[in-house]
Order: C-alpha cells, then structure tokens, then sequence
C-alpha cells in the first residue's frame, strides 16, 4: 500500500490515499499474462500511485496531466525490475533498455481487457524520464485510452 502514497506523505501522520481494488486486479492480471509468457514479475514499482490533487496540481509543469487518473486511485505508474537494479528491464530482450520494452506490458494489457471488460482503461507508454527508465501508465478509467510519449 505505501508504494501508492503520494510522494510527499512519505514522512508524514496522518496518510491518505485512495486505491481502487480494480486496479490492483488489472496489475495483477498483467502480471501474471507477462510471467506465463516468461517474463520475471518478481519486482515491480509502483513509480507513481495516488496523487492527492494538491500534488497533482505541482507537477504539472513536470508533465503531468491537469486531470490525472492518479487522482482519483485508479492509475499507476509502473516499472518491472525484476533484476533490483532500479531499472525497467529488458523485456523484449533485445540487449537495449528503450520504450520497445513496454511493449510487453501494451500486449499484456491489451489482452486482459479483452478477457476482462470490466477492467479497460488507459494505457501510457513513456520513455526514460528519469533513472529508473521507461514505464508503463495503467489505469482502469472505464474507457480505452492508448498513448505513448516518446
């Protein structure tokens, strides 16, 4: 659960955080898709979970949307870094960390929702924006959504 928390309520009593249960079965659901086609989900982290909308509201100039799903509990960020190197892995295995690696997690998303409807929402691919490399937005707005941000 703290991997959801806003950034800033690391340190802080009391926490909050809002976290729909749907969302937390899509993971799961793109987990076990991954790991039934080889692919080591023994680590995944949670970049961004829960924004409370203060949060949200200051980073925006950083990239983040106005209206972010991360507000509402039912996105997540998310790297698999099954290796612990504070990383996404190479999951196309192509030698090469790059954007072509959340391409795994597009499939497995895409082939959750079609198995379960109910669970359909958006789906982001960005590249290294930081240390930990490229990741993968998931979400469970209701509706599909795709986008990549190169």
């Amino acid at each position: 659960l703290a991997d959801f928390l806003t950034h800033d309520q690391r340190s802080v009593w009391p926490k909050y955080v809002v976290l729909q249960e749907s969302l937390i079965d899509k993971l799961e659901l793109v987990l076990a898709d991954l790991a039934s086609r080889g692919v080591r989900t023994d680590h995944v982290r949670v970049l961004s979970g829960f924004r409370a909308p203060y949060y949200n509201d200051r980073i925006v100039s950083e990239g983040a949307a106005r209206a972010s799903r991360h507000q509402y509990g039912d996105a997540a960020d998310v790297i698999i870094d099954a290796n612990g190197d504070g990383r996404m892995d190479d999951l196309n295995r192509d030698g090469r960390l790059d954007l072509r690696d959340t391409q795994a997690i597009l499939g497995a998303v895409e082939r959750v929702e079609k198995r379960f409807p109910e669970l359909v929402g958006g789906l982001g691919l960005y590249h290294a924006m930081g240390a930990s490399g490229p990741f993968a937005h998931v979400d469970v707005r209701g509706a599909s959504a795709r986008w990549s941000r190169e």
